[in-house]
């Protein structure tokens, strides 16, 4: 008998309810969903070779510095993953005094739908 994996919409939303980093997790209250769209190519440069249909696949949520993009579901995903854990280390993770206050909007947004739970 042939198995198949079950085709999954290239747009269709991600579910995000945890995010391992460094000997922790990121835990989500709630599940952060993103939902994936196609990104043009915005190339300016006339040397560059004219690019047709769409090339990579991006996410975004402003509201937690989150831009990421990928060539496929699982480049989009593992940016935005390293997305989470680079902004969860270097604003989540340092005192409000040392942040600007649109970081520190971003670390309030983030600590009102997660938290960071020590691995056992």
């Amino acid at each position: 008998m042939l198995m198949t994996t079950p085709h999954i919409d290239i747009l269709a939303p991600f579910e995000i309810w945890e995010v391992p980093i460094n000997g922790a997790t990121i835990k989500f209250h709630q599940p952060l969903v993103l939902a994936p769209h196609w990104l043009e190519d915005d190339s300016n440069d006339p040397d560059d070779p004219p690019v047709t249909g769409k090339n990579y696949l991006g996410a975004e949520c402003p509201e937690l510095d989150l831009s990421a993009f990928g060539t496929n579901r699982r480049e989009l995903w593992q940016c935005i993953c390293g997305d989470i854990r680079t902004v969860w280390k270097h604003c989540v993770r340092v005192s409000d005094d040392r942040l600007s206050p649109a970081n520190q909007t971003v670390k309030r947004n983030y600590l009102s739908i997660a938290e960071e739970v020590q691995d056992e």
